[in-house]
């Protein structure tokens, strides 16, 4: 029961999330009014927690398993191609471009690097390598 709920709020976050991503992502002409490429910093952290919340939502299987994790790692990496991509529609006024795109990967291969070692420690720490404190 309580995973239940875990998972429901889980997901119920990331809709939130991704919906306001997608928002900011295709609002008409959105700027950031500072000098040089500071959306490029922008893109990789809003598309790497777009990864950790779609994979803490655990659609694939158990959160820490790894179909779940490679799953997860794929769809962000295509959403994150088709957000960019959907900026080229013209009534948007915006611009899809490489660097973003590739901005966009790097988050979802930074959070895939992280989710990973997470992910890892856990296994270790199911197979009684890591052992708590106290034990």
């Amino acid at each position: 029961m309580r995973g239940s709920i875990v998972r429901r709020a889980a997901a119920a976050f990331f809709g939130l999330y991704a919906g306001i991503t997608f928002m900011l992502t295709h609002y008409p002409q959105l700027a950031i009014p500072v000098p040089g490429r500071p959306d490029l910093v922008a893109h990789m952290g809003l598309f790497g927690l777009w990864t950790i919340l779609c994979w803490s939502c655990g659609w694939f299987g158990p959160v820490l398993s790894e179909i779940n994790t490679w799953r997860s790692l794929g769809v962000s990496l295509v959403y994150a191609a088709v957000d960019e991509a959907s900026q080229m529609v013209p009534q948007i006024r915006r611009v899809a471009a490489l660097d973003d795109f590739g901005a966009n990967a790097l988050g979802v291969m930074a959070a895939g690097a992280l989710i990973l070692a997470v992910t890892g420690l856990a296994r270790r720490g199911e197979a009684g390598i890591i052992r708590p404190r106290g034990g």
